[in-house]
């Protein structure tokens, strides 16, 4: 079993703040018809229909929300990017490609695509490819990732599935979850929960091996800041501790009683959010980020997402009504109403 080991990386400065059918501009409760302007706040997930549904609010006009028509394709959104004013999106459920704007951009030999980022106007994408294998793309060109299962040739069982694509300097980062379970043999073969990194390719396994097929996700995202690289996730063991990998090694975020969800990086600074959660007396949980060392609560149940813009922090999440909302700062400046619709993901853009 390979150990994880990566070069010295440099980060690549971003172009988007993270993680169709044609917008149309649309009045404010006010009555005022002037077009909205940007900058826009894109938030995307799927309805219990199966509809991928996104909705764009303008943070420059106070109550100017559009949600989309369904994608003609897709049953959620997994991941959106930005540059400019051009939106990228990778749709579950579409086949053969991801959005830009209002167009499906099919890659040559794609499944589906479960995660995108940028550098300029290149796009790299990480999904499976009509085989099944597990790939990136940069632009038009496949890659294949080492096929995670050929480490364990006793498997009985096993799945896998990826959580996020970054760059640090020529180099592509993939990180990803699995679970196997060993056919009947010796006890000293390795199996059950472990989280994955590829660096170009090359698979490095994170964790142990424990409690094969749990509901818990080994790892949500990756990303880097500086050469350090990230992995938020729950460490797979029987405590599934919430936390985070460094280069390799474990770090637990309020000793462990932490629901990471998403990750990004500004700078040097690092952003993992989700939610801390208690025990005793009963469970219950709350809307949380961690910075730097540094526990933030929010009031909500749940962080699903947070991007930097500047000196800007935003949250996507649930609040206590479960109401879709997003935390500027800690003040809440978009909320939907309703259950009906399933957040996952979001941008800012022009």
């Amino acid at each position: 079993m390979k150990t994880f080991t990566l070069p010295l990386l440099i980060l690549i400065a971003g172009v988007s703040f993270t993680s169709c059918r044609k917008h149309t501009s649309s009045p404010d409760s006010t009555g005022d018809n002037r077009p909205t302007q940007g900058p826009y706040l894109y938030v995307g997930g799927g309805t219990i229909y199966a509809k991928a549904v996104y909705w764009k609010k303008s943070l420059s006009q106070p109550n100017t929300i559009t949600l989309s028509d369904t994608l003609t394709d897709g049953r959620n959104i997994t991941s959106i990017v930005t540059s400019g004013s051009d939106i990228y999106m990778s749709v579950f459920g579409t086949h053969g490609g991801y959005w830009k704007n209002n167009t499906l951009v099919t890659l040559p030999n794609c499944s589906s695509v479960s995660n995108i980022t940028l550098s300029g106007t290149t796009v790299y994408a990480a999904g499976w490819d009509k085989s099944l294998n597990l790939v990136y793309w940069i632009g038009n060109t496949q890659y294949t990732l080492d096929n995670p299962y050929k480490l364990f040739p006793n498997m009985g069982f096993g799945s896998s599935g990826l959580t996020g694509i970054a760059l640090s300097g020529p180099n592509v980062l993939v990180s990803g979850l699995l679970s196997v379970g060993n056919r009947p043999g010796p006890a000293n073969i390795p199996d059950g929960d472990y989280g994955m990194v590829w660096a170009n390719g090359n698979l490095s396994l994170l964790g142990n091996g424990g409690l094969p097929i749990v509901t818990y996700q080994t790892t949500v995202g990756i990303a880097v800041a500086g050469a350090d690289i990230y992995v938020a996730g729950r460490f797979p063991d029987t405590t599934f501790v919430g936390g985070y990998w460094k280069n390799g090694v474990w770090n637990n975020i309020n000793n462990g009683a932490f629901l990471p969800s998403s990750i990004t990086t500004s700078g040097g600074d690092v952003y993992i959010a989700g939610a801390t959660y208690t025990r005793n007396p009963g469970y219950s949980q709350q809307a949380a980020y961690w910075v730097n060392g540094n526990l933030i609560q929010l009031t909500g149940s749940v962080a699903i997402g947070i991007a930097v813009d500047g000196k800007d922090i935003y949250i996507l999440g649930v609040d206590n009504n479960n109401n879709v909302v997003v935390w500027k700062n800690g003040n809440n400046v978009f909320t939907t109403l309703g259950s009906d619709v399933g957040p996952s993901c979001f941008a800012i853009g022009n």
